[in-house]
């Protein structure tokens, strides 16, 4: 087995979504948005933002679903994985994703 773990930090740019899947198996995604800015060499200062799907399952996704929210900032770990897919068209399209393993609430926790 090959080492394959990353950690996000970010702000929920929507609401999660929670789903049943298999035999009812619970999973919640959800994107995250995180920024990073630096200035050139020039002094031009840069803003980049990056976005970052996630997929929890089971218990932690519940979890997630319940407490978070749009703006909620979280800190996950888990790992990198991707998926590929043929659309209605035939074309190949596929996504990487971070299965998260751990969520660390960093706002206020408030139950929706």
């Amino acid at each position: 087995n090959n080492f394959n773990f990353s950690v996000l930090e970010g702000n929920l740019v929507s609401d999660p979504k929670l789903s049943q899947v298999g035999k009812g198996t619970t999973l919640c995604t959800f994107t995250i948005g995180s920024n990073k800015s630096y200035f050139k060499k020039n002094g031009e200062k840069v803003e980049e933002s990056h976005f970052f799907d996630i997929t929890t399952w089971s218990k932690l996704g519940e979890l997630c679903n319940k407490y978070l929210k749009k703006g909620s900032r979280v800190l996950v770990s888990g790992m990198l994985k991707k998926s590929s897919w043929k659309n209605s068209q035939g074309e190949l399209r596929s996504r990487t994703y971070l299965e998260g393993r751990d969520v660390n609430f960093l706002s206020p926790v408030n139950q929706k």
